[in-house]
């Protein structure tokens, strides 16, 4: 047999009537195999095999089969028809057609206080992206730490030389250093971070976030905000030892409790009339178990927490959601990135099964179904907590907070989006302070 090659027509003019009846040619339109036309009732099954024809919508509303042929020039008018149309659509999208379907970003608010992002999306709330903003905005120069190992406190100095050193001044002085110091309580050894102020009226203990360095940018402003109000802020910095990783909550605050007695002691603070606890996130619940423990002993303390974990079970479905948003799955992949970088923990793991390793150990202090928020909190004395929640909360989810609203407990809105917005609205800073001072 003799080999067959396809010899290509020679290309010639097309002329096509558009939409608005004027007539347009197009040149390199190459002849094709004659195919007939045949029109076919609306509805018709289509496909692309050769027995079935496929339907094409042209120019008008009648609609067309591309089946056997007889004019090449009538299949080349419809074809070309039918990628005009797809050209324009994909035009419109492209420019200023998308206008319309993408969210606006910044806010052009002027208002003092007014937000920093604003979510218009016609996707409605799963199309909100200033939640993920402020959540990752929060994060901070700190981002990157979160997601490393954790620090090590080998260079801590003892309580007693931190207190020795002259604090800077507050009047005309922008941020806080601190001293990492190593304090011995009867719940083991606990390091932190110390940030003095000469003279200090009290005490404030300052719980990070998961992840979160105790010396970051976040406790540094409570630092700051704090020495104006005359407090000394220490910053513990959490065990995170246990591999795989573990957290034991109420030891974090039992500690904390201790080692502030022993820093109020040393750096001479005297009686404070109240001891203060602030943190978010999981720190927020350490910050409200200490509150909790702190009133257990006799002290007279406050505790104030931002978007604090309150419900372990209802917090890990929200994070280990598989539903998708914009708001929600750049903050719950951050969380897991923390549990992969910080803690080698596996990609497969779920925040349900590291949240069930609490109260696990024979030496853990923490039972969850006594000590989480939503067991004890609605009969607490109300005066001496302060919730503050961020207007959604796509990490932690905002089923976990119905039952504070439920029993009454005083909510304070937080006035920003996000998970822990502090980035968003700076003012909170000093409003958790002025709950607990």
């Amino acid at each position: 047999m003799r080999p067959t090659s396809r010899v290509r027509a020679p290309p010639r003019e097309l002329v096509v009537a558009g939409p608005d009846g004027a007539r347009r040619a197009f040149a390199n339109v190459h002849a094709r195999p004659p195919r007939d036309i045949t029109p076919r009732p609306t509805g018709t099954k289509t496909s692309t095999s050769s027995a079935e024809p496929v339907l094409v919508k042209g120019f008008d509303t009648e609609q067309h089969a591309l089946g056997d042929c007889t004019s090449g020039h009538e299949t080349a008018r419809v074809r070309n028809a039918a990628r005009a149309l797809a050209a324009a659509l994909a035009m419109l999208v492209a420019g200023a057609g998308c206008a319309g379907l993408w969210p606006t970003v910044i806010s052009t608010s002027s208002e003092k206080g007014g937000p920093l992002f604003e979510a218009s999306s016609p996707f409605g709330e799963s199309g909100r992206i200033d939640g993920a903003l402020c959540s990752l905005l929060s994060l901070g120069p700190d981002a990157a730490l979160a997601v490393r190992s954790p620090e090590g406190t080998a260079d801590a100095v003892s309580v007693e030389e931190a207190c020795r050193e002259e604090p800077p001044g507050v009047v005309g002085r922008r941020g806080r250093t601190a001293r990492l110091v190593q304090v011995t309580t009867a719940y083991g050894p606990v390091a932190g971070y110390l940030y003095t102020v000469r003279p200090a009226t009290g005490l404030v203990v300052a719980f990070s976030g998961l992840g979160m360095p105790a010396a970051g940018w976040i406790n540094e402003h409570f630092a700051e905000a704090g020495a104006r109000l005359g407090l000394v802020t220490f910053a513990p910095v959490r065990d995170e030892a246990a591999r795989p990783i573990a957290f034991d909550p109420l030891r974090e605050a039992q500690r904390s409790i201790d080692a502030a007695g022993r820093i109020a002691a040393a750096c001479r603070i005297g009686a404070p009339s109240s001891l203060g606890f602030v943190g978010i996130s999981l720190g927020g619940l350490e910050a409200l178990l200490a509150g909790r423990e702190a009133g257990q002993r006799g002290l007279p303390a406050h505790a104030a927490a931002l978007d604090p974990l309150l419900d372990v079970g209802l917090a890990a479905t929200s994070l280990d959601a598989a539903h998708h948003s914009l708001a929600g799955d750049p903050i719950r992949a951050f969380f897991r990135r923390i549990l992969v970088g910080r803690y080698q923990e596996p990609p497969s793991v779920s925040f349900r099964d590291v949240m069930r390793r609490t109260g696990s150990h024979p030496e853990d202090l923490s039972d969850m179904k006594r000590d989480a928020p939503t067991a004890w909190l609605c009969q607490a004395d109300r005066a001496s907590f302060a919730l503050f929640l961020s207007d959604g909360d796509p990490a932690l989810g905002d089923a976990q907070r119905a039952f504070a609203v439920a029993c009454g407990i005083p909510v304070r809105r937080a006035h920003a989006p996000g998970h822990a917005p502090l980035a968003c609205r700076l003012e909170l800073f000093e409003e958790m302070l002025e709950a607990v001072k």
